[in-house]
């Protein structure tokens, strides 16, 4: 084996070494997080192992308790899961009549009409709807008569 042959096959290995580690590292890393973690007491509800790596890396953290005023505002009792597919409860009272509903709808007719007056003699307003007007007008004349001649 000469010296050429030699330094390429331990580059070869040197880079599989290399690579090896690389993978190896995080299950290390992993396996010491969980050992770690088996060692100390475990709360009430025990994290996942990907909670304990992360932690382990400084990433996660524990969740402190709420405060007091937040525990005392809580219900005693969860309520449980509200279904997702069910019908609403009826509103309160009776259905409006006929009359009811046209009373209420004359009543929204005058409040616009009432509204619609104001807006009106609003001066902006006035001005405004004037402007467009006189702009509708203007565009109106300025439009070319159409010729046999195509556009060039």
């Amino acid at each position: 084996m000469n010296l050429r042959a030699f330094l390429t096959n331990f580059g070869r290995r040197r880079g599989r070494a290399a690579a090896f580690a690389l993978l190896a590292a995080p299950l290390v890393a992993w396996a010491a997080a969980a050992q770690e973690a088996a060692q100390q007491p475990q709360p009430d509800e025990s994290p996942s192992p990907f909670h304990s790596l992360a932690k382990s890396l400084g990433v996660a953290t524990d969740v402190d308790p709420p405060p007091d005023f937040v525990q005392k505002s809580r219900p005693a009792e969860s309520e449980g899961e509200v279904p997702a597919f069910t019908t609403p409860a009826e509103p309160p009272g009776k259905p409006k009549s006929a009359r009811e509903v046209e009373a209420i709808d004359n009543d929204l007719e005058a409040i616009s009409k009432r509204h619609d007056a104001l807006l009106a003699a609003y001066p902006p307003s006035a001005r405004a709807v004037a402007q467009r007007a006189a702009e509708k007008k203007a565009k109106s004349k300025r439009k070319p008569a159409l010729s046999g001649a195509p556009p060039r």
